[in-house]
């Protein structure tokens, strides 16, 4: 007999004397949900999540179910409930079509979602679930779609580089500005977009300056203090930012000419004053990634609006802090992407690269 069978299907049809499956498993639910009542159901839960969540987080939501919804209609399969095994199907496909490790997670995420909220029968939390899951692990390990795509450093020295030389344009003071802001509070960029003036503050009696993060990714419902740090001459930078662009109160980052936007044109049709709108999340990647091709940095095409973040843990990590300590500095929940983003640098301060530098420190010097 192949010692890798199971033999689970085989005992439950070998049993004489009990019945393979009890009958109480198979009786039909009292009440059978109908049609409207689930879409009901998922009107509401839509509504609380849209309340609930960030935007950032309902367009991702979106974006993933529009893509299960696709699938099903181009296989001919009901969304609601899906079996285990349309669910698998569905993953397949995505991994075929070459989606990585994080989005497969996003989808998995988002089907298990919907179904909860319906009160429907959710495959992910069916028991023969784990098993399909890491048998797609493994086949998108074999097509490399387990390996993560991390956004490029923006290390100190970087940022320095690219400061110097920019110029004195509305456009240059404010990137500067934003550039230095993100590395000095390891801001997201979702987060470095609603900075207003009213959130920075001086600290006297330290001599010091911090901008007070009123939302974020971790703290949605803006119940936490959040202070980062707030350099001098970041400072100073905005400052000037702020002269160049006549800016007092209000959002501290906005965009400079281009289209006119939908609600500053929503605005003027009633006869209203155009509204004060920050730059845009999206924006703020293609801003870095921009200005590190001009500065000429090697890596500059994989330079996005988390880089400062990513650049500036890895400073700290450099320069001997401890992974709780840049895990506060950044406002991770948790150790895990604290440790993703630094392993690089890690990897030349671990026993291995210890034990390396002091064998040779401990080898005999060649007779000249």
């Amino acid at each position: 007999m192949d010692g890798t069978q199971l033999l689970v299907v085989d005992s439950l049809q070998g049993l004489v004397r009990a019945a393979p499956v009890a009958p109480q498993a198979l009786q039909p639910a009292a009440t059978p949900p109908t049609v409207p009542a689930i879409l009901a159901r998922l009107a509401e839960w839509q509504a609380d999540f849209v309340g609930g969540q960030s935007a950032a987080t309902v367009r991702a939501v979106r974006a993933d179910w529009s893509q299960y919804i696709a699938w099903c209609e181009g296989t001919g399969q009901a969304p609601l409930p899906a079996s285990v095994e349309q669910l698998e199907a569905f993953l397949r496909n995505a991994i075929v079509r070459g989606r990585k490790r994080s989005t497969i997670n996003r989808y998995l995420y988002t089907v298990g979602l919907v179904h909860a909220a319906a009160g429907l029968p959710n495959p992910v939390k069916d028991a023969r679930w784990p098993v399909k899951w890491k048998k797609l692990i493994r086949e998108l390990g074999a097509r490399g779609g387990n390996q993560r795509t991390q956004a490029g450093e923006l290390v100190a020295t970087d940022i320095a580089r690219i400061v110097a030389g920019l110029g004195t344009t509305p456009r240059d003071l404010r990137d500067a500005a934003m550039l230095q802001l993100a590395s000095d509070t390891l801001l997201r960029e979702s987060e470095l977009v609603r900075v207003e003036v009213e959130h920075l503050a001086y600290n006297p009696t330290k001599d010091t300056w911090t901008v007070v993060v009123p939302f974020s990714k971790t703290n949605q419902a803006g119940e936490q203090e959040d202070f980062r740090h707030v350099d001098v001459d970041t400072r100073a930078a905005i400052q000037r930012w702020q002269d160049a662009a006549g800016i007092t109160t209000g959002v501290l980052f906005r965009p400079i000419g281009g289209r006119v936007r939908a609600a500053v044109l929503e605005a003027r049709a009633r006869g209203l004053p155009d509204p004060v709108l920050p730059l845009g999340a999206q924006e703020v990647a293609r801003i870095f990634r921009r200005r590190a091709v001009a500065a000429g940095l090697d890596h500059a095409f994989t330079i996005s609006g988390h880089s400062a973040r990513v650049g500036s843990a890895n400073d700290l990590i450099n320069n001997g802090y401890t992974t709780a300590q840049i895990q506060d500095a950044g406002n991770w929940k948790s150790a895990e992407m604290v440790q993703i983003y630094t392993r690089r640098s890690q990897a030349g301060a671990n026993s291995m690269a210890d034990m390396r530098r002091s064998q040779k420190a401990k080898a005999p010097t060649p007779d000249k």
